[in-house]
């Protein structure tokens, strides 16, 4: 059965749902004036969630009544600090081929506009002029980056921006209202060189959505605002700090630390190794000794794989090969023997415990074939970064030669 994804904000008082039918559970994000503190799944009745259940079940966790009173005492004793200007912005939406996604992702982010910035659209290796005749009905800016590779499209849109902040946001997302305003506030210390938000289930309609909402949910990264350095995380852990469907850097370092500028190849046949991208980004920022802030206020809503297929290239891609052929980049490019300590403890820790569990037929324990498979991706990371980096090389080889003839 699947699980209605709800959002109920506790100033406004709790109210009975009683539009559930269908629906085994409810998975509520619970907000205070708008700012996320939390979130619930309950078990529904007859179609029916009852607000008396969900102050139950606020009332049995104490983190979420903590960040409940922490947030009305702030509301109620601290000054305040009046409209303070914000940094002038761009956000940089990759997308391939995927109109419908992208249409709604681009009213969000319009929605979402405190003014002062622009929204720029990479398209990449599209199949046809869809996008492009999409994105013209908008006031937004077109790019096209014909090789494909999200790090491509996130290089290009970095590029090209003018804002002194630069956001990402992927196209399957709907960004919160106060998702731009709440991501530039997180800048106001020069040490701080990236943000990274909260990402939050769209909708639970099928089990594929559900095994990778328990797989990669709110909880990996949580409601409590965190910033992150070099001397509180290793920067090889990077993975645990944020992702690349919701974050933003400042446009300097773009440039100077040659953020998602990965020496790979063009073509398909190995370029699954770039998905690790994003996390690439983030581990330059933080070795390079700037501050990456993870805000819970800054809030996307990401519509997960629906499909069986979907999901395993997801997870192949993401938590397998993409992960681990980074891990390889960072330990042979960058001499960091805490990429091997980390990745070893990862695969330990993660995909052989998960192994373990699945073939213990341990409850909430991921499909066998959903997990060797992710471990297949794994093994084949480091392989797979080093033909990538081979097919770089020569692709600018020929290049050169193309261009010298």
């Amino acid at each position: 059965m699947p699980t209605r994804v709800l959002d109920t904000d506790l100033a406004a008082g709790l109210e009975d749902h009683h539009d559930l039918a269908g629906y085994d559970h409810a998975l509520v994000l619970l907000r205070s004036h708008g700012l996320p503190i939390g979130a619930v799944r309950l078990r529904c009745s007859n179609g029916t969630l009852l607000g008396a259940d969900i102050a139950d079940a606020i009332e049995s966790d104490a983190a979420i009544r903590t960040r409940l009173t922490r947030d009305l005492v702030a509301r109620t004793i601290t000054a305040p600090h009046g409209d303070r200007p914000l940094p002038s912005w761009s956000v940089v939406i990759p997308t391939r081929d995927r109109t419908v996604e992208l249409q709604a992702c681009l009213e969000s982010v319009l929605a979402a506009s405190p003014g002062g910035g622009e929204i720029i659209v990479v398209d990449s290796a599209p199949a046809d002029d869809r996008t492009e005749r999409l994105v013209a009905q908008f006031p937004v800016r077109y790019l096209r980056e014909d090789l494909p590779g999200p790090h491509r499209a996130r290089s290009l849109g970095g590029s090209q921006a003018t804002g002194e902040i630069v956001l990402f946001a992927d196209d399957d997302v709907f960004v919160d209202p106060m998702w731009i305003r709440t991501v530039l506030e997180q800048f106001s210390s020069r040490r701080v060189g990236a943000v990274t938000g909260l990402i939050f289930p769209f909708e639970l309609e099928t089990e594929a959505q559900e095994l990778f909402e328990r797989h990669a949910g709110p909880s990996v990264r949580g409601f409590e605002r965190r910033v992150f350095d070099a001397s509180s995380v290793a920067p090889a852990r990077a993975g645990m700090v944020g992702s690349g469907a919701n974050m933003a850097f400042r446009r300097d370092l773009i440039e100077s630390l040659k953020l998602f500028q990965i020496d790979l190849g063009p073509d398909t046949q190995h370029g699954v190794s770039l998905s690790g991208e994003d996390t690439d980004a983030l581990y330059r920022t933080l070795a390079a000794g700037y501050q990456v802030v993870y805000e819970p206020g800054a809030l996307v809503r990401h519509r997960h794989k629906t499909n069986p297929e979907a999901l395993r290239q997801t997870m192949v891609n993401w938590h397998g090969t993409g992960a681990f052929a980074m891990f390889s980049r960072w330990t042979l490019e960058h001499r960091d023997l805490q990429a091997v300590k980390v990745g070893l403890r990862e695969f330990r820790q993660h995909h052989l415990h998960e192994l373990a569990r699945s073939v213990k037929k341990k409850p909430g324990a991921f499909p066998t074939s959903l997990v060797v498979a992710e471990i297949v991706g794994a093994i084949r990371g480091p392989f797979a970064y080093l033909a990538s980096r081979r097919d770089g090389r020569r692709f600018r080889r020929q290049n050169k030669a193309g261009a010298v003839r």
